[in-house]
């Protein structure tokens, strides 16, 4: 059996830090692709449970990629690092094993990098139709951890005009230290970050709301002045009013993943086109869209990820639904759509690809532990 390269999480910080933000966003194009071109294999995963944790076994493939194992631990607390794990990637002519990839930073950084090409695509296609660039777009964030991060750093990256970054959490510490983590590269960028608690109203910025008094009356302004929101906390329920929420604003939802969890209401969901990573997967494990279906017979749902995009990762301007981009009052029962949602639940080839790619450029870096089993 051939020598196993074995990455630690420090080499996969590494490879992150040194890989162009683009070969990443193509890869992950690529695998959307594939997985709505039925490229892809995804057999029933194993779970084994603890008091401590959900061991979930994952087994993946893209036929023209290669293979890969992922076992996830899910702790049954919160976690701020991500989720820890490991990725076994498989050589794709004799199935030996190649690679073991620590994986806790991986989740993140793919499930963020899908919801950049929504944005970058649905911007792009909202600015042919207007006429011109939306400037000084602010960001707002819910969430601390990894997730929050990775969302951060890809759509600073994809979108340049954006010139706030607003982090709310529950606590304002982790919020904060999420902050304070990311002020060295966005205050050179000249980017105003700030955290905001939605329990309590604590800030580390006084400046960006435009408004005094309740949490409640603050969170509304830091909402209703926001371009882009990405949830990506698991809520049982929605992180505030869909009334709250302005016109042509996008979202990017990556936290519910049970029938259970809403993190929009039904009056944001009805105002909503929504494109998604994984149809079924998202009529059946999405419960904002679970419930709207049962309420309306509609969900707003119009494209997977992967169908407008070619085996190449190149996006097909003429596959995206001129809804995304021509936001206007609908003739039945006078509903206005006007804002987009990009809706994740997670596909098992965007963990493939990202593995792939970062055992790849480890291997033209030397980085790794190399060893024989």
């Amino acid at each position: 059996m051939p020598p196993v390269r074995v990455l630690s999480l420090e080499h996969v910080a590494a490879v992150l830090k040194d890989i162009d933000v683009e070969d990443i966003l193509s890869s992950q194009a690529k695998a959307f692709h594939a997985y709505s071109a039925n490229e892809t294999q995804t057999p029933q995963r194993s779970t084994l449970e603890t008091p401590y944790h959900k061991t979930l076994i994952m087994p993946s493939r893209i036929d023209t990629l290669t293979s890969t194992i992922k076992i996830v631990s899910v702790p049954k607390t919160d976690s701020k690092d991500g989720l820890p794990g490991v990725s076994l990637v498989l050589d794709n002519k004799t199935g030996e094993p190649r690679g073991l990839i620590n994986a806790r930073l991986l989740t993140a950084v793919r499930t963020a990098a899908g919801s950049a090409l929504a944005t970058r695509v649905i911007f792009n296609a909202q600015q042919e139709v207007q006429g011109k660039k939306r400037e000084a777009l602010s960001l707002v964030v819910f969430g601390s951890g990894a997730q929050a991060k990775s969302h951060i750093q890809l759509l600073t990256h994809i979108l340049p005009q954006i010139s706030r970054v607003i982090i709310c959490n529950r606590t304002l510490p982790r919020a904060r230290d999420l902050a304070q983590e990311l002020a060295p590269e966005y205050s050179a960028k000249s980017i105003e970050l700030s955290a905001f608690s939605t329990s309590t109203g604590e800030s580390t910025s006084t400046t960006f709301t435009g408004a005094s008094g309740s949490p409640q009356d603050q969170l509304k302004a830091i909402v209703h002045s926001a371009d882009i929101i990405c949830t990506c906390t698991n809520t049982k329920e929605a992180l505030f009013p869909g009334e709250w929420v302005r016109p042509g604003t996008h979202f990017n939802m990556v936290g519910s993943y049970t029938p259970e969890m809403h993190e929009i209401d039904q009056g944001l969901v009805a105002r909503s086109w929504t494109l998604v990573d994984a149809k079924k997967e998202c009529e059946h494990e999405a419960g904002e869209f679970i419930l709207a279906k049962k309420q309306t017979g509609q969900n707003g749902i119009l494209v997977e990820l992967g169908e407008i995009f070619d085996q190449e990762g190149q996006f097909k301007r003429e596959r995206l639904p001129k809804e995304f981009s021509e936001l206007k009052e609908e003739d039945r029962g006078n509903i206005k759509k006007d804002v987009t949602i990009f809706k994740s639940v997670g596909i098992a080839a965007q963990d493939v690809a990202i593995t792939a790619l970062v055992l790849d450029k480890a291997e033209a870096m030397g980085l790794g532990s190399v060893v024989d089993i």
